[in-house]
């Protein structure tokens, strides 16, 4: 379709309009742009490439401020996720045929998109190696370069002894430590970003790019902010400490836990809701870099920490609950039944015969229990109780 044939859809002059954009031979090159866009729906590694290609066009007809104005308003897309998919298409247009037989991802390759040539190869290499390219190895492998230049030169940490060592180590941790907690969980929230820019959520797709990721930066979490307790049953098997309940930062530990498990994701239609309105609030709360940033949530803390009957358990998990919970009400119904019989007896002996009520300290947890009779069952025990009692010889102190 030529640009001179084209006309622009009526629902869309508005943009252009408040835009500033009023050449008709403009609307219309910008107007195919976007159409091209939207047609590319699910975002594969060619898609990404294809994109990019389409926004570098449109770039180049505006200038920079008003085209970033123009792909959020007509396209949808953030300005910075934009030129993340135009540097795609500008700088590893050598690596095409290789990350498009890779399947690489999106995220992955706004990473590489930016790293030297020796880089690029050395992740293909990688990824050709383990048959996958996560983002995570992406990280490690960009990062390698800097990160063996830190390690010789703190290698004397490690042999300093005393507090003042065992100081210096742990300033380490804390400063390095926050830095990769903070990368992980950009990562994350880019890739929750970029899946909430397409037309339908993959959940399966987004799950490979975050679950393992999410499950890094909840144990990072957890190192640099929680103590270490012994269990209190197995003293034997230490565990670091909880962040209070109904605190900001135990909803986010707890939506790192659920973002690390698949299984107890929303349903697909929920997903995108739960990922926009709960998610990504959440996690970049807890790297803003504003001295007291505000919590983000409408509601409580109280209702955003995830219980258990907020998640969709597995099978397995589910039947452990359906277990638990029958034991729970075997207890119960055994107590109520032994305190109705104590009270029966009581009445019956005048006070001179009690059925005590402590719990034995040696009591094993019954695990197992026939059904127990049914309440019209138990009253007519307590009936026979009551005559055997009243036709027995009389009891003197």
């Amino acid at each position: 379709m030529s640009a001179s044939k084209f006309v622009l859809p009526a629902a869309f002059a508005h943009h252009y309009e408040k835009l500033g954009i009023a050449d008709p031979a403009l609307r219309d090159q910008l107007e195919i742009a976007a159409g091209n866009i939207s047609d590319l729906g699910r975002r594969t590694t060619e898609q990404s490439y294809l994109l990019g290609e389409h926004l570098v066009a449109a770039s180049g007809l505006l200038p920079d401020g008003l085209f970033d104005k123009w792909v959020k308003r007509r396209c949808s897309l953030a300005a910075r996720t934009a030129r993340a998919y135009m540097s795609v298409a500008r700088n590893l247009g050598d690596y095409r045929d290789d990350l498009v037989d890779l399947s690489a991802s999106p995220t992955v390759m706004f990473h590489l998109a930016h790293a030297p040539h020796d880089k690029i190869r050395e992740v293909i290499a990688h990824c050709e190696e383990h048959g996958r390219l996560r983002v995570l190895d992406v990280k490690t492998i960009l990062g390698g370069g800097e990160e063996g230049k830190v390690k010789t030169a703190r290698g004397n940490l490690h042999g300093a002894g005393g507090v003042t060592g065992l100081k210096a180590l742990i300033a380490v941790k804390t400063r390095d430590g926050l830095k990769m907690f903070v990368v992980h969980i950009e990562v994350i929230v880019q890739a929750i970003k970029v899946a909430l820019e397409q037309k339908r959520v993959i959940k399966e797709a987004l799950a490979r790019e975050v679950e393992d990721l999410a499950r890094v930066a909840r144990m990072e979490l957890e190192s640099l902010a929680q103590f270490v307790e012994p269990d209190s049953d197995l003293r034997r098997h230490p565990r670091s400490t909880q962040f209070p309940k109904e605190t900001e930062w135990a909803v986010v530990n707890e939506t790192l836990q659920k973002l690390g498990l698949f299984d107890t994701w929303p349903k697909s239609k929920e997903l995108p809701g739960w990922l926009r309105d709960e998610v990504l609030p959440v996690l970049e709360w807890s790297i803003s870099k504003e001295r007291k940033p505000k919590w983000p949530l409408a509601q409580s803390v109280e209702k955003m920490v995830f219980v258990d009957d907020m998640v969709e358990l597995t099978p397995e998990a589910a039947e452990e609950r359906a277990t638990d919970q029958a034991e729970t009400s075997v207890e119960t119904n055994l107590d109520r039944l032994t305190e109705r019989f104590g009270e029966t007896l009581e009445r019956a002996t005048g006070g001179l015969m009690v059925v005590s009520r402590e719990t034995p300290k040696l009591r094993k947890q019954v695990v197992a229990v026939p059904p127990l009779a049914a309440d019209d069952a138990a009253d007519g025990l307590n009936e026979t109780l009551q005559d055997e009692v009243a036709s027995a010889p009389a009891v003197t102190a």
